[in-house]
């Protein structure tokens, strides 16, 4: 944190310099807290801003802005885009950068923190506004972002956690990172964990008697919270998940948001995100509430939609040698669905679903820390692959997109099963 301090202060000053400031973010809860962010500390200090959070930055997103404007969560890994806008730019993001920006670039990266898993967009973005005036209030915003990006509280993560929890921004304590309420209504409609009971009240409950414990999260007793927790990881392994660390652990109240349970909000955001509510998502990282009960239905809406794209994934699951694949057709949630699928059904190789929508091939790719620690890097393989068949692609070690052209998914997978091969038999020499 402090070797990116000396890169957020003079970012921190030139935005403060500012007579208005264009917000351009992306449209999953890393994104949308970050623009939370960005935009009460636009407002704390009086600055007009105008939000816009979008799926991915391309040729368009760029025609519609007129510096000076903050690209959040995203801009690292387009140079040849950013450098196109005449006047000040700001680029807050944690993807690995490609090449050279001539902008106000603060990136964990580029002060040796991995943005991979110790930082998230909204931790770099938090990085730059606590230097803006007295924002330490906004620090629980960042760690929702980190969860929303799968990231462990260590690093630079456990550092903001720290502050957020010494400034009481955050209460943090042992639990289950489920949402709170009834458990049979909370394992039933459960998708992180995603369980075999997922979906079904019936076996839900029938699973809580088994295990003999009622009651609501987060208020049931510590010996009936040790059984459950037990039987969730047992059930976990049987399925072949190595996720049980994400479900079982340090659990993060937040005590000046909207919504107090952060496991609970990072769902909702993403929800709003990925069903295009991105103007109620943001008012709540504003700490609005006059939406909240319309984005928890969304929510809901959202997590059906994704249990039934689960189980179409697994009708339509290909394999190669060294990862799985499926092919489909105008998915809403295939990036979800692609890191749930790896992290607790499929967690031996990477996962990939190929989104033919609006005319070309949308990649979303998933890995998990162990085959990451075992040489795999999803960014260099889907940049390889997707430029070999004409298309672009990129991200992070473990979680990556392409985009690419339709008839070009059979080339594709081929490049990545072999990149993916490399690695991981490179890793195994190491």
């Amino acid at each position: 944190m402090k070797r990116l301090e000396k890169l957020a202060k003079p970012a921190a000053s030139s935005l403060l310099e500012c007579e208005n400031v264009r917000v351009i973010s992306h449209n999953d809860a890393d994104g949308i807290t970050s623009a939370g962010l960005i935009c009460t500390a636009l407002r704390r200090a009086n600055i007009p801003f105008h939000a816009t959070l979008v799926s991915r930055l391309d040729q368009q997103v760029i025609d519609s802005v007129e510096p000076p404007v903050v690209f959040c969560d995203m801009g690292s890994g387009k140079p040849h885009l950013i450098s196109k806008i005449e006047g000040e730019v700001f680029v807050f993001d944690h993807h690995t950068p490609v090449g050279d920006i001539d902008c106000v670039h603060v990136n964990p990266h580029l002060v040796g923190v991995d943005g991979a898993f110790e930082m998230s967009g909204s931790g770099t973005v938090y990085t730059v506004v606590r230097e803006m005036g007295d924002n330490v209030d906004l620090a629980g915003l960042a760690l929702v972002g980190a969860l929303g990006d799968r990231q462990m509280m260590v690093g630079a993560n456990r550092t903001i956690l720290e502050e957020a929890a010494a400034s009481g921004v955050v209460y943090v304590a042992p639990g289950l990172k489920m949402d709170d309420g009834p458990l049979v209504e909370v394992l039933a409609g459960s998708l992180d964990p995603l369980l075999e009971i997922t979906g079904d009240p019936g076996r839900a409950k029938a699973f809580l008697e088994e295990v003999g414990v009622s009651g609501e999260l987060p208020r049931i007793g510590r010996k009936e919270l040790s059984r459950l927790s037990t039987a969730l990881v047992l059930k976990l392994l049987l399925q072949g998940s190595t996720a049980a660390d994400s479900v079982v652990g340090e659990t993060i109240r937040l005590k000046r948001e909207v919504v107090e349970n952060a496991f609970e909000l990072m769902w909702i955001l993403n929800s709003c995100g990925k069903m295009k509510e991105t103007g109620m998502a943001l008012t709540l990282c504003m700490r609005d509430k006059a939406f909240l009960g319309e984005c928890r239905k969304i929510d809901r809406d959202y997590r059906a939609q994704i249990l039934e794209e689960v189980r179409l994934v697994q009708e339509r699951l290909r394999e190669t040698e060294n990862l799985r694949y499926a092919v489909l057709n105008e998915m809403d949630a295939a990036g979800v669905v692609c890191g749930l699928s790896v992290r607790y059904l499929y967690a031996d190789r990477p996962m990939l679903i190929l989104n033919r929508s609006e005319g070309i091939v949308k990649v979303s790719a998933r890995g998990n820390r162990l085959l990451v620690f075992c040489g795999l890097d999803l960014s260099s393989a889907l940049k390889g692959a997707a430029e070999a068949v004409g298309g672009n692609g990129g991200g992070h070690s473990v979680a990556s997109g392409a985009s690419i052209p339709l008839g070009s998914e059979e080339e594709f997978i081929a490049a990545v099963d072999g990149a993916v091969g490399r690695q991981l038999s490179e890793g195994r020499r190491r």
